[in-house]
């Protein structure tokens, strides 16, 4: 059975997942709609989270779809219950409207929250601090930062939080949605595995393989499906000026804004999320809606939803290759297609993406 890892950075949950439906509730105000959007990315989960190492990559990803299916999902419907809190938590502006629901839903530091959300530990505690004003917290610190610690773990201390807290605490996930979380039994540990004799040959078998498809892949890298059309699309954006002169800013921080601008599901894969933002727009090339981000240091970006393009380009990590007189490096996933490129060679933009000490 396809499941989820647990609840973002929250261990003490009743049951497994329970966050994450907590967190999609809020941001939806309806129950069903926060089943259907849990149990969508629980569909598509297997492929995107197999590319993703790492519990805290998945992490995001998770957030990031539901935070973008709730958003789509809200842009149409509005909540059974307006007067609840999930439907008058569901009314608040972004990024309140996350930040209180995450606050509320994830056990974890300000320094956890505020990364999870790709925002500054200051804009993180302002927006909190926006959310619990408009809730009606009147009784809550003024100073946004002195705001930050959870009051319902203090006994005697009592403030709107609490109630709130309460309530949100009190929100059972359904038991159907439960059984797809159920955790994944452990697998058995490599290290059995190598010390046993007959293991050896195996393994080294293995190796030989590996050292063949690593060999196949760097060969091939550069040739895969939709590379025709990437170039035009990425020729119609060398031709055009420089974006919109925007505020320094990380790429990776750029989501709340193209959704502002009719870009929905906009996202960058490591290293571009530090990347030093300088411009950016949304324009059209054959239907295809493009989100594109200029650098710092003079390199464009471009991203766009994969079911827009009309070829299928193929999942995977960075495919580096040059187009004169631009290098290119492409990446994807199900959802997007990111295409990076500069005036340079292939080996430069190689560096720009990973960069040695």
């Amino acid at each position: 059975m396809d499941t989820l890892p647990s609840s973002p950075l929250q261990d003490a949950a009743p049951e497994p997942g329970v966050a994450w439906y907590r967190f999609a509730f809020l941001l939806t105000g309806d129950e069903s709609a926060a089943s259907a959007i849990l149990e969508k990315i629980i569909e598509d989960a297997p492929d995107e989270l197999a590319q993703l190492r790492g519990h805290e990559r998945q992490n995001r990803w998770l957030l990031r779809q539901i935070r973008t299916q709730a958003h789509q999902w809200r842009s149409g419907h509005s909540p059974v219950d307006a007067g609840s809190l999930p439907g008058r938590v569901s009314a608040l502006p972004e990024p309140a409207r996350s930040v209180f629901a995450l606050f509320h839903c994830a056990d974890a530091s300000l320094e956890e929250l505020s990364e999870c959300l790709a925002l500054p530990q200051a804009a993180f505690a302002k927006a909190l601090a926006k959310a619990r004003q408009e809730l009606g917290g009147t009784d809550l610190p003024e100073d946004a930062l002195l705001s930050l610690h959870r009051p319902w773990r203090d006994a005697g201390e009592e403030t709107a939080d609490c109630p709130w807290h309460a309530e949100i605490e009190a929100i059972a996930m359904p038991s159907e949605l439960a059984l797809l979380f159920q955790a994944e039994p452990s697998a058995p540990g490599l290290r059995a595995f190598l010390f046993k004799p007959a293991s050896f040959a195996i393994a080294l078998a293995m190796i030989v393989v590996i050292g063949t498809l690593i060999y196949l892949v760097q060969t091939n890298a550069e040739n895969f499906a939709g590379r025709e059309a990437l170039e035009a699309l990425i020729q119609t954006g060398a031709k055009r000026t420089n974006p919109t002169a925007i505020p320094p800013t990380e790429a990776g921080k750029l989501d709340d804004w193209f959704v502002l601008n009719g870009f929905e599901g906009y996202a960058v894969p490591p290293p571009l999320d530090k990347a030093q933002a300088v411009g950016s727009r949304v324009w059209t090339h054959e239907g295809v809606a493009v989100a594109e981000v200029a650098l710092a240091d003079g390199a464009r970006l471009l991203v766009f939803r994969a079911a827009d393009f009309k070829e299928r380009v193929e999942p995977g990590d960075w495919r580096v290759f040059q187009r004169k007189p631009y290098a290119v490096a492409v990446w994807s996933d199900r959802d997007t297609v990111c295409a990076l490129f500069f005036k340079g060679k292939k080996k430069e933009i190689a560096q720009f993406l990973h960069p040695k000490p």
